[in-house]
């Protein structure tokens, strides 16, 4: 047996001196026909590279081996995880996959994949449109187009208020708008590809879906008629939802300091409709197809807290839910005076504006809001 592998390496190692004579005389040949060795040097070097000499070398090992002979068994296990070097499959092609040719040669272009299309879905069939109007409570106070929803001991004469209110405008050059957000997070039902990732139930920090959207809306409005504002896209809500007035009433002082031009602040909002058994509402203005309502919030100083110009602010506001009312009929819901304040304390011109639901889609409120900021600066500018 050991004289039969004996015999066996020696028949290999004749056939490996062949070959080694063989491509020595190939590479004389063409030398002597074309009297260019560097050819001769590419070939061999292309045999040594794509593997061809030594699949050939190993392939007639692996054969003798079958035969008990050439490569040990040990050895045959090893080269059998490859492939290539077992000499068991074809040859790798002289092209990648990736780089088919055309028949004459030229590279044919391969196109990338498509892109992945956009995640999409559609809001619930469940949401409940409804078009806030005056309720029949003593607490609604109504005049002409205007209708407070009065949550203090307050009675507010809505007549007096418009005659009194200030004009929104002012002279001088700098910024005389400031948009802002104390609950800048809040979004609304995700619809077609206006879909986002939640931090929190119908919140998300994604800002082309949350309420930094609807103050970049609002700002495009008021700067295509020519007024210069701030749109202030902090997160005052996040990470933490507490005392988010806080930190936004500390951020709006800075800008009231920095800019004493500053005539009209808003800090814009989304509110909320459920009723106990979950159902959820979303505002509709009927006379606007696919439009939200827009509501106003108002501050006092009704629980005895400092709000001097509380009432200069009520009247802004009075005057502006007019003109909304004026021309565009059903797009407000009633204006609300609260007991709190809203940082309203800040300035004689700021108002909290509430741009639907979070039943309403980003669509539905961004048309809404374009509204309000068209009227609100034909007022500045008149």
């Amino acid at each position: 047996m050991r004289k039969k592998r004996t015999s066996g390496r020696w028949v290999l190692f004749g056939l490996r001196k062949g070959i080694a004579l063989f491509l020595g005389a190939v590479g004389l040949w063409i030398v002597w026909l074309t009297g260019d060795f560097s050819a001769v040097k590419s070939e061999l070097s292309a045999a040594l590279e794509d593997g061809r000499l030594t699949a050939a070398l190993l392939s007639a090992e692996w054969k003798m081996g079958e035969d008990g002979d050439g490569l040990t068994f040990l050895d045959r296990l090893v080269l059998g995880q490859s492939p290539l070097l077992s000499g068991r499959v074809e040859m790798p092609p002289e092209q990648g996959p990736e780089e088919s040719a055309s028949p004459s040669g030229t590279p044919v272009f391969t196109p990338p994949p498509k892109e992945t299309p956009p995640v999409t879905t559609s809001a619930p069939e469940d949401i409940i449109p409804k078009t806030m109007v005056a309720g029949t409570s003593d607490k609604y106070i109504t005049s002409g187009r205007v209708t407070i929803y009065n949550h203090t001991d307050y009675r507010p004469d809505i007549d007096a208020l418009l005659a009194a209110a200030p004009p929104l405008g002012g002279e001088g050059e700098g910024p005389q708008i400031l948009i802002f957000h104390s609950h800048a997070t809040e979004a609304y039902t995700m619809d077609g590809t206006d879909v986002y990732e939640e931090s929190d139930s119908y919140r998300t920090l994604n800002t082309r879906q949350n309420m930094v959207r609807i103050g970049e809306e609002m700002k495009a409005i008021f700067e295509a008629a020519g007024l210069e504002v701030i749109h202030d896209t902090t997160l005052y809500d996040y990470p933490r939802y507490n005392e988010a007035y806080g930190r936004s009433g500390a951020g709006v002082a800075k800008w009231l300091e920095e800019y004493p031009s500053i005539r009209l602040v808003l800090d814009v909002h989304r509110d909320a409709l459920a009723a106990a058994d979950g159902t959820i509402y979303k505002t509709a203005a009927g006379t606007v197809k696919d439009c939200a309502q827009v509501m106003l919030v108002m501050g006092s100083d009704a629980m005895g807290q400092y709000h001097p110009n509380w009432k200069v602010n009520l009247a802004r506001a009075v005057a502006i839910q007019d003109a909304l009312a004026q021309k565009w009929a059903t797009l407000t819901r009633p204006l609300v005076l609260r007991t709190s304040r809203f940082n309203q304390q800040l300035s004689d011109g700021m108002i909290l504006v509430e741009i639907g639901t979070h039943g309403n889609t980003l669509q539905e409120a961004i048309t809404a809001a374009r509204i309000f900021a068209r009227t609100v600066a034909d007022m500045m500018n008149s």
